[in-house]
């Protein structure tokens, strides 16, 4: 992102999140962690600002350590992913309550939802299953509608920490229910984004791009154009992906926003030959 775009939302008041991805499984290459790009793009189309994302594994110790140094640098919201489920090495909720020095307990409302999920699904409350109704103390639950175990949400000071599970459509089903709203509330802008590719020659690409960006300082703009491997590779037509991100005061004012932007984007392209793809 440009600078200019950068030093206008801290002056702002951006509101910060910052993801702390847990799972030995990902430090492990045995699962690709979809979740954090999923919420990046999620909290930036709220207008929020993705600041970090760390993965850790299943290490009571490390996680503590993480919420600690994550906690010192000041964002409003911290989202925990996985980690949630009945089994003995499920330990976020006991690393975040050691980390905080709180207690864990069975939280009452979180057993009411997750005997009510035991039914809705027609299996037995064990208490392997009752596990997952344990909470850090002060916590609210969130209800999880695609999945057993509740989410989290506790504030420490000024910031609210988000815990959810790590499979992806329960972790998408509660922050859609729960978190979105959370952050919605407490954000004054919304972010709306597009790919596109530009087909043109590739030497004619880079003035038209670096104009665009000049011109438009508050747009983020980000090509994903390969250098070419020989001279004669500079003057034949290539295709180039470029990701535009315009910020807004509400979607319908970002979308249209982008539709100007990308009008202007074509038409200085075609100026050149080139041509705009969707």
């Amino acid at each position: 992102m440009s600078k200019a775009v950068v030093m206008s939302m801290r002056r702002q008041g951006v509101y910060g999140v910052e993801v702390i991805a847990t799972g030995d499984e990902i430090l492990f290459g045995r699962i690709v962690d979809t979740n954090s790009a999923w919420i990046a793009r999620n909290v930036a189309e709220l207008g929020a600002r993705l600041r970090r994302i760390t993965c850790v594994g299943d290490d009571m110790a490390e996680i503590g350590n993480v919420l600690r140094e994550v906690l010192n640098r000041g964002n409003e919201l911290i989202i925990t992913t996985g980690g949630l489920g009945p089994s003995q090495d499920d330990i976020t909720i006991d690393a975040i309550g050691k980390a905080l020095t709180r207690k864990v307990e069975l939280n009452p409302e979180a057993v009411e939802l997750l005997r009510k999920r035991c039914v809705e699904l027609g299996v037995e409350m064990t208490p392997r299953r009752e596990r997952m109704a344990r909470l850090v103390e002060g916590a609210t639950p969130l209800p999880n509608p695609a999945g057993m175990a509740p989410g989290m949400l506790l504030m420490e000071g000024s910031t609210a920490i988000v815990s959810l599970p790590g499979v992806p459509a329960e972790m998408k089903a509660i922050f859609g229910g729960s978190v979105a709203r959370l952050i919605a509330e407490r954000t004054s802008s919304r972010f709306t984004a597009e790919t596109v590719t530009a087909r043109i020659v590739f030497k004619d690409f880079f003035p038209i791009y670096e104009s665009m960006m000049r011109d438009f300082p508050d747009v983020y703009l980000k090509n994903a154009a390969t250098p070419p491997m020989t001279g004669e590779d500079r003057e034949k037509v290539t295709e180039i992906k470029v990701d535009v991100v315009v910020e807004a005061a509400s979607k319908e004012e970002g979308e249209q926003k982008l539709v100007g932007l990308l009008c202007e984007f074509r038409k200085r392209l075609e100026a050149k030959g080139g041509e705009l793809v969707p």
